[in-house]
């Protein structure tokens, strides 16, 4: 769940940034650059049991999440069709080798970032949408280091395909209606705590470097 050169990847220069888009980005680097650091995407001691364990930490984190996402009752419905990570991630856990039962079984992180109106939903989404653009780059690691393709356990990381650029902007463009100084700040305040409670239960779940 990190943006990786984001901006870079949809030539920023043709994209309007709102005021609260850039007030995200600016509160939000310290915590994403800490957090890219500590991530074992470029670890020597990368291997597929090594990832397999990642993927097993993200699926507890994405399942839960989202669910919570599901019950914010003032969001728009619409915001979050095709979004949700984890029915991709469920597809790379039994191609490596996870049974429905073993997945089901699987730890589900329960210290999750509040998530009781749409200001705070945005927040989360903002780090979600922003780790699956980064995802492409992490594919293009992963399938070097691992031979493991979007068909062969490396779907999530590659969720949204040739989508990903349209389904930033168009992120972007619903996050841009927040114009209220108070709402701005729900909305930073959820992404920072969202980056908080990841790298805490990555950190539980002994996969950060």
């Amino acid at each position: 769940m990190v943006e990786v050169n984001s901006q870079t990847a949809l030539n920023p220069g043709k994209l309007h940034v709102s005021l609260v888009h850039q007030e995200l980005r600016d509160a939000t680097a310290a915590p994403h650059k800490s957090l890219e650091k500590r991530l074992p995407f470029e670890s020597a001691d990368l291997d597929r049991g090594a990832y397999l364990r990642l993927l097993e930490a993200y699926y507890g984190f994405y399942f839960a999440l989202e669910q919570q996402l599901d019950r914010v009752c003032d969001l728009d419905r619409s915001s979050l069709i095709g979004r949700h990570k984890a029915a991709a991630l469920e597809k790379d856990l039994e191609v490596l080798g996870l049974t429905q039962e073993q997945i089901s079984a699987l730890e589900m992180c329960h210290e999750l970032p509040p998530l009781t109106n749409a200001l705070q939903a945005l927040g989360v989404m903002y780090v979600m949408e922003g780790a699956t653009l980064g995802g492409q780059v992490l594919s293009r690691i992963v399938k070097a280091r691992l031979a493991i393709d979007s068909d062969s356990g490396g779907a999530f990381l590659n969720v949204y395909g040739s989508a990903a650029g349209q389904m930033w902007r168009s992120f972007l463009a619903l996050l841009s209606g927040v114009d209220d100084p108070s709402q701005r700040d729900q909305v930073v305040q959820s992404a920072l705590l969202t980056f908080t409670s990841f790298e805490r239960w990555l950190e539980r779940s002994q996969v950060l470097r």
